[in-house]
């Protein structure tokens, strides 16, 4: 059976976070907790920081001990793939399978906190509400949750790509033009970086930051609301 190449930047990604993520523990555990933090140790705690009010505010502070972690890794893994252009990869979030993936864990979240929240019993009986035949309904309305959130990231992510593509032959055919620029795709090593500034940069940010505020919106809507 063939591998997909997609597979290996996948791993590639998994294992740039791996090392990533040992260099800042061996800076963590050299930190002094009463001095100053600088570098990439304020820049960690300032992410979890940050990670962490949103997190809060969306479910609880008992649901935010576990979500924050997962949330902060989702949100370094994707934003990662987004990017991932810019390392000559090709992005693992243009793979349906890997965004797929990732919107069945945060479905599975959403379905263990709602049974978590209001019981084994209640959870079923919502299923048939407001009658038993609208349990079709409501199966498909979860269905769509995980076809939303996969859909979203994947649609993005390769229509940027696939622009990005097409965008690179149409400047290289116009410098063909011009007898200077014959081998040399002049206007799109004039223009494109701008271009990747956007469609990888913002937009790979943009995505990564919209998936895990969607993440946390549909599991905030699950646990009890405080009096």
């Amino acid at each position: 059976m063939e591998v997909q190449p997609t597979v290996f930047y996948i791993i590639a990604i998994v294992a740039i976070i791996a090392v990533m993520l040992i260099l800042i523990n061996r800076k963590l555990v050299k930190f002094d907790p009463l001095s100053k933090p600088k570098g990439i140790v304020l820049v960690v705690m300032m992410a979890a920081e940050m990670v962490d009010k949103m997190v809060k505010e969306k479910t609880d502070d008992k649901a935010a001990k576990f979500l924050t972690p997962y949330i902060l890794t989702v949100a370094v893994y994707i934003f990662l793939s987004n990017i991932a252009g810019l390392l000559a990869f090709e992005s693992p979030t243009s793979n349906y399978s890997v965004t797929l993936t990732l919107a069945a864990i945060t479905c599975f979240l959403i379905e263990y906190y709602s049974i978590k929240a209001n019981g084994i019993k209640s959870y079923m009986k919502s299923l048939a509400e407001p009658m038993a035949p609208f349990i079709i309904m409501n199966l498909i309305s979860k269905a769509s949750t995980l076809l939303s959130l996969s859909l979203r990231l994947f649609g993005n992510i390769t229509a940027g790509t696939v622009l990005m593509g097409v965008i690179y032959q149409l400047f290289a055919k116009v410098s063909a033009m011009i007898p200077l620029f014959t081998n040399f795709n002049f206007f799109g090593v004039l223009v494109t970086p701008v271009l990747h500034f956007y469609f990888d940069l913002f937009s790979g940010a943009m995505q990564a930051y919209i998936f895990i505020t969607l993440t946390l919106s549909f599991i905030g809507k699950e646990l009890p609301k405080e009096q």
